[in-house]
């Protein structure tokens, strides 16, 4: 048997009276004070905050973030079937231009660095973006004869300087 991992323990200062050291020595013993503290601040967290209600609340997060993952991949799933053939397989490179199409079809528009950051992770990798924007409106205007993707540089529905999905019709079944 492997023996139990004891927590990590961390040091920190603090700074308190002298009168309430005196009664904490008194109580615990010069060499039991660091215990004694150390049970004080547990019962009171404990007392604020169980530690049943403190799983739960962790519990609750890691669900949420879980559900959060799944409402986006679902998301994501969903606008890639609306993506008909000849946009899947002929427009579409790669599995990144089917997400680039599917943020499209979900969001209408978004700039550069928004595009980088939800889809590749990293809001400086637009020129990637904007790279991936190019030879997509290019093999649209092979295909269908005119772009899917437009760029407005003025303000159109709070967004400055975005691209939007303009040929709508034609990746869509």
């Amino acid at each position: 048997m492997s023996k139990k991992k004891k927590p990590e323990m961390v040091s920190i200062r603090f700074r308190i009276d002298q009168d309430l050291l005196d009664r904490i020595d008194q109580i615990a013993g010069e060499r039991g004070r660091q215990k004694y503290i150390y049970d004080a601040v547990v019962w009171r967290l404990d007392e604020e905050l169980p530690p049943v209600m403190y799983d739960l609340i962790q519990d609750v997060d890691d669900l949420k973030a879980r559900v959060e993952h799944l409402e986006s991949s679902q998301g994501t799933s969903v606008q890639l079937s609306e993506l008909n053939d000849a946009a899947r397989n002929d427009l579409c490179a790669d599995e990144l231009d089917r997400k680039l199409l599917a943020y499209f079809i979900r969001n209408e528009g978004a700039t550069t660095p928004e595009l980088a950051r939800d889809l590749l992770g990293n809001s400086n990798k637009r020129r990637t973006v904007l790279a991936r924007i190019e030879r997509l409106n290019n093999r649209a205007v092979t295909l269908f004869g005119s772009p899917v993707l437009e760029y407005k540089k003025g303000f159109v529905k709070n967004k400055r300087g975005a691209w939007w999905l303009t040929g709508l019709e034609y990746i869509i079944v």
